[in-house]
């Protein structure tokens, strides 16, 4: 949010997600996101509640807690990497099954998967920096042509 005269809105200072994994697979969702982000939680207030700061310095949390129906996210969270190719290794390595990596050329590159719980994840990298990237215009991101496979895999 910018400072556009004329619009005003609540100043927002954080950003949370939470998601969702049945109550007796706790432990198993705790070790598969340290394990995606390569830590332990950062807090824990309960025994089937665990958060994470995904972007070091930021206000920005990823909670999994248990929940008795879990219903898996609908939407994507992609996490941005610097290097998609290392993050690609890592979902191999891990046994993580994925979708092939994309590309939008001049802008980003991702590849899609989901945890054990089926919640939506994924990875991108900016190809070139925001704001010196490519615009599509009168384009759909409904139109697949204009993806290629990412070449650097």
């Amino acid at each position: 949010m910018g400072n556009d005269a004329g619009v005003s809105a609540v100043k927002t200072t954080g950003f949370t997600l939470q998601v969702y994994v049945p109550t007796d697979e706790t432990a198993a969702a705790r070790s598969f996101s340290s394990s995606l982000f390569g830590r332990e939680p950062k807090f824990e207030p309960h025994d089937d509640f665990f958060e994470w700061a995904p972007i070091p310095g930021q206000e920005c949390w990823f909670q999994v807690s248990g929940k008795d129906p879990a219903s898996p996210l609908l939407n994507r969270v992609r996490f941005r990497v610097l290097d998609l190719a290392e993050a690609l290794s890592f979902l191999d390595s891990s046994g993580i099954e994925r979708s092939e990596p994309s590309q939008l050329p001049g802008v980003v590159a991702f590849v899609d998967f989901t945890d054990p719980w089926d919640n939506r994840l994924g990875y991108y990298q900016d190809l070139v920096p925001s704001g010196q990237q490519q615009e599509y215009r009168g384009t759909s991101v409904k139109d697949e042509a204009q993806f290629t496979r990412f070449a650097n895999e």
